[in-house]
C-alpha cells in the first residue's frame, strides 16, 4: 500500500492506543494528529459521525469506530494477528469487545464523585476482570504464544491502570487476578506498547483527573502533579 494511514486522536484516548499499537506491531508507517476533544474542528465533526477518536483516514477514505479499524489494519497488512480458525477468531472477537466494556468501568472511575461512587465502580470493574482471569490459559499472551488484536485491545486497560495505581493501590489485586498480573506485566514490557502514548502521558494524565475534580483528584498526590496555570 503506497497511501500512509493517518490516525485522528487525542492525547489521552485509550482507543486510539489499540490502533497505534496494531501499527507499531505490524511496522507500519502511519501519521497521527491530535485534536482536542472539548472543542473539536469542524472538519473533525464532518468526519466522525459520533464525534469520537480514533479515526482512521487513508487518503479520502474515512474509517471510524475502533475495533473496525483494527479489523481492517489485520487485514490490510500481514501478517494477520487473528487467529485462522473461524470459532477461535470469533471467540476473539468477543473478547476484543469484552475490554471495550472493561475501558468503560476505567472512564467511570475517573469520574467517581465521591469514595463511595469510586468503591462501586472499582467492585463492577474487579468483578469484569474475574470473567477474563476465568478466560487465560497458559499465556504469555492471551491466544497462548501468539500475540492478537485481543492483546491490542488489553494492552490499553493495562496501561491507564498501571497510571491510575499511582494515586489509588487498590487500583489492581494481584492476588485476585495473578494470570492477569502475568499478562499484564508482559504487554507493558512489549516494545510496542511501551511506545504507544506521547512522552508527556503521565503528567497529561495527572492533569485530566485534577480537572475532573472527582475522587480521584482529592487523593491526587501533590508530589506527582504539575497544575497547569490556563
Amino acid at each position: 500500500m503506497n497511501i500512509i494511514p493517518r490516525l485522528i486522536s487525542f492525547k489521552l484516548c485509550p482507543f486510539v492506543q489499540k490502533a497505534v499499537i496494531l501499527l507499531r506491531v505490524k511496522k507500519i508507517d502511519y501519521d497521527i494528529e491530535y485534536i482536542d476533544l472539548a472543542a473539536p474542528p469542524d472538519w473533525f465533526l464532518q468526519i466522525s459521525p459520533q464525534g469520537k477518536v480514533p479515526v482512521l483516514k487513508l487518503g479520502e477514505e474515512i474509517i471510524f469506530e475502533s475495533s473496525v479499524i483494527l479489523e481492517y489494519l489485520d487485514e490490510a497488512y500481514p501478517p494477520q494477528l487473528h487467529p485462522v480458525d473461524l470459532i477461535k477468531k470469533a471467540r476473539n472477537r468477543s473478547w476484543i469487545e469484552y475490554s471495550s466494556t472493561c475501558l468503560s468501568d476505567i472512564f467511570n472511575l475517573k469520574v467517581a464523585e465521591t469514595e463511595q461512587a469510586f468503591t462501586e465502580k472499582l467492585s463492577l470493574l474487579h468483578e469484569h476482570l474475574d470473567r477474563v482471569e476465568e478466560a487465560l490459559t497458559a499465556g504469555p499472551f492471551f491466544n497462548g504464544e501468539s500475540f492478537s488484536i485481543v492483546d491490542v485491545s488489553f494492552a490499553p486497560l493495562f496501561f491507564h491502570l498501571s497510571h491510575l495505581q499511582l494515586l489509588a493501590p487498590v487500583i489492581f489485586d494481584d492476588d485476585r487476578h495473578p494470570r492477569i498480573c502475568d499478562w499484564r506485566n508482559k504487554l507493558l514490557e512489549h516494545p510496542a506498547v511501551e511506545g504507544s502514548t506521547v512522552a508527556d502521558f503521565s503528567k497529561l494524565h495527572q492533569q485530566m483527573i485534577w480537572k475532573r475534580q472527582g475522587y480521584l483528584s482529592s487523593i491526587l498526590d501533590a508530589d506527582l502533579f504539575e497544575p497547569v496555570n490556563k
